[in-house]
């Protein structure tokens, strides 16, 4: 009783694999004929039951049918799979898993190869949405089919393009050791330039490898002396980081390098604020506004310069006993408030709807406030926005 049901299951077995594998030849002939709809449902019928499919073809036209899923520029062929991608590279896997006798390895290579662009185009997709961890996995998916047993005797060359953009998507998605691991990689292949470099030290500063960081930093300045990009990342660091007597070579080689960037004019005035040579500062920020005219950064600093001279004339002015000099300090102090607008007037020209500059208008106007009568009403105006914002 045991045997006849044996037979009679193999007999059933038998009967479901011819009923497959004309599923999977029909598949194939609407894969051929554009219509994927049709191949998609026949595959995923033909290959149901993989207990009585072991055929390597029903799997090479499975990653056919849903590659070709993917690459469909029709919305409505798109929609047939979420993730047609996987479901082709997880069926060329499993092709070759089957395949013993190596019949279906070149029309498995074939397809491999063109998953390629296809998992970069996908990268990008994911990337340019924000999606950085889909981003990464699709170039992690490129680089692990470049270096399949498949390629090794084409002796492709290295996809560095693709190691350094793995680097970007991993640094995107904070999954910082991921990007440093591909960025050294980078580095390896003299790919990159000096942004491999930088990008490397952000990402071994955020790792709290501070010693490393600046290692890199300083190598990739030695190998890009004239980098305007290595520059300013070493000019932010030591900016940034306590020391900002050391940015001042690396400002005075980026200004020597590009001499009309006002931004550099910017930098060395914020590292003469810190160095506390405050009128070195206001001719830097000056110099900076002569470069570009609409840089409200600078017109905002020099605003804040001026107010911290108000600031001391009127703790001054505070410690006066004699009436009759108060007077005249206060006098002086408003003076002093008055020569303060113009700074943050000019910032809201350029950038309107900058909240700290209209805040400090409305502050100094609520001072001056009853020198004259149209002090009064800017006072009434920058309040109004203020209380809006």
């Amino acid at each position: 009783m045991k045997k006849l049901s044996f037979i009679m299951v193999l007999l059933l077995c038998v009967s479901m694999v011819n009923a497959q594998k004309s599923k999977v030849t029909g598949a194939s002939n609407y894969l051929t004929s554009g219509k994927l709809d049709k191949a998609k449902e026949a595959i995923d019928a033909g290959i149901g039951h993989e207990k009585c499919v072991a055929w390597p073809k029903a799997y090479l036209i499975k990653g056919k049918v849903y590659q070709a899923i993917f690459e469909s520029p029709l919305p409505a062929y798109k929609k047939l799979s979420d993730a047609p991608l996987q479901v082709a590279y997880d069926a060329y896997m499993k092709c070759m898993e089957l395949d013993v006798k190596n019949k279906y390895a070149k029309a498995v290579k074939a397809q491999m190869t063109n998953l390629i662009p296809d998992y970069t185009n996908k990268a990008v997709e994911y990337y340019n949405g924000e999606d950085y961890s889909g981003a990464l996995g699709a170039f992690e998916k490129v680089l692990e089919i470049e270096n399949m047993d498949l390629f090794k005797a084409d002796k492709l060359a290295v996809d560095t393009a693709v190691i350094f953009n793995a680097g970007l998507a991993a640094q995107k998605a904070n999954n910082l050791e991921a990007a440093a691991k591909y960025y050294k990689q980078t580095i390896s292949y003299n790919y990159g330039g000096a942004k491999a470099y930088a990008y490397l030290s952000k990402v071994l500063a955020d790792s709290d490898k501070a010693e490393e960081s600046l290692k890199y930093l300083h190598k990739g300045f030695e190998l890009f002396p004239n980098d305007s990009y290595m520059l300013v990342e070493l000019i932010n660091h030591y900016l940034l980081g306590g020391e900002p007597s050391e940015a001042a070579e690396y400002l005075d080689k980026a200004i020597a390098l590009d001499p009309e960037n006002g931004s550099y004019y910017r930098a060395k005035a914020n590292l003469y604020e810190k160095t506390n040579e405050i009128e070195k500062a206001k001719e830097m920020y000056n110099i900076a506004l002569a470069k570009d005219p609409k840089d409200y950064i600078s017109y905002y600093n020099l605003g804040i310069l001026h107010l911290n001279v108000c600031e001391e004339a009127r703790k001054a002015a505070n410690d006066i006993m004699d009436q009759k000099k108060y007077d005249a300090a206060v006098k002086n102090l408003f003076k002093l408030y008055e020569e303060a607008l113009p700074y943050f007037t000019k910032v809201l020209e350029i950038k309107p709807d900058e909240q700290n500059s209209i805040t400090y208008l409305k502050e100094i106007y609520f001072k001056l406030r009853n020198e004259k009568p149209e002090y009064m009403k800017k006072y009434e105006e920058y309040k109004a926005k203020a209380e809006s914002l």
